[in-house]
């Protein structure tokens, strides 16, 4: 009899099994950067992992690296806003969500400090304008300061003249146009190619992001901080809403989570990475404080213009950020 019992209740959870399977909601997610060794992608892998554990397999998120969907870096709102992917991490939106580029001024924000208060400040202008969108925000994070690297030297503001250098944004153009450079925007796909060939001789990137994955390309880094680079985990409104209130409970704090851990996980790793790159060979140069006056003297005019240009809630959030980090 219990023999009967035993082999009834394991072919009842054999169909529980089978009915929690087909009851598993799927979702895509896709992310710009190609290495998935990188603590930003490392972080969307403890989302992922995050929300599988505690949803007890109920929601499964496939991660899709850089390069590997057919879908542009600058296209990621885009791609989560039409739910050909229902999660996203979104590092090249200043296109598609413009303020998201407030953060991204050259100079303007000079510490850890800063960058924490005016992430603070823009996170409610970021939920209302990938809402517009039919986009959640779950968390954002950002890079330690994009610094200066070449193939060729790079030691100060006057090397840069001349030189094509790989940006993220239009404002970090900005900032090699006003010393005399060329820059290219480039997704984190097309960056080593890009060097490989010689149509860049240098990118802005940290240690912890985008060094780790071309530093073999590159033989200087000047440890200028022209600025820092944000990122938006995001995910499709629609999607979400479909959820169990627990599971997007559970998909927020996890999406915090994992931003949070990013942002700190790459200042952690910054300086013991630069270091390693120096034992390797690589020429480090620390920015002479008479680069960092004049930089912040020649783009502080940019960061008026560059609010006026886009909104008036641009200007407001600018006006606060200024006062809030006292520059």
């Amino acid at each position: 009899m219990t023999a009967i019992l035993i082999r009834v209740l394991a072919a009842a959870l054999l169909m529980l099994a089978a009915v929690n399977a087909q009851a598993a909601t799927v979702w895509e997610c896709y992310v710009y950067n190609p290495v998935a060794t990188l603590p930003s992608v490392q972080a969307i892998v403890r989302l992922i992992d995050t929300v599988k554990q505690q949803t007890n397999g109920e929601l499964e998120i496939n991660l899709h690296l850089g390069g590997s969907l057919p879908i542009k870096a600058t296209d990621i709102t885009a791609a989560v806003g039409d739910n050909v992917v229902q999660l996203g991490d979104d590092g090249f939106a200043t296109g598609t969500i413009p303020i998201t580029a407030i953060l991204r001024l050259p100079m303007l924000l000079q510490s850890y400090q800063d960058l924490d208060k005016a992430m603070a400040i823009l996170r409610p202008h970021l939920d209302d304008a990938y809402g517009k969108r039919g986009i959640v925000v779950l968390g954002q994070y950002a890079y330690p300061f994009q610094v200066i690297w070449g193939k060729k030297k790079i030691t100060s503001l006057a090397d840069i003249k001349g030189m094509k250098l790989r940006v993220t944004s239009v404002e970090q153009g900005e900032f090699v146009r006003r010393f005399g450079g060329v820059s290219l925007p480039l997704g984190s796909p097309d960056v080593a190619a890009a060097l490989d060939r010689g149509v860049v001789e240098g990118v802005f990137t940290a240690s912890s992001g985008g060094g780790l994955t071309w530093h073999d390309l590159l033989k200087y880094r000047y440890a200028f901080p022209t600025s820092y680079v944000n990122s938006t985990i995001v995910v499709n409104r629609e999607a979400f809403e479909k959820l169990p209130p627990a599971t997007q409970k559970i998909l927020r704090d996890a999406g915090a989570t994992a931003a949070s851990w990013a942002t700190t996980e790459m200042q952690h790793e910054e300086d013991d990475v630069t270091a390693r790159f120096g034992k390797e060979g690589m020429v480090l140069t620390d920015a002479s404080p008479a680069d960092v006056k004049e930089a912040t003297e020649k783009l502080r005019p940019y960061w008026d213009e560059w609010a006026s240009h886009h909104s008036a809630e641009a200007v407001a959030i600018l006006k606060e950020i200024r006062a809030a980090v006292g520059r």
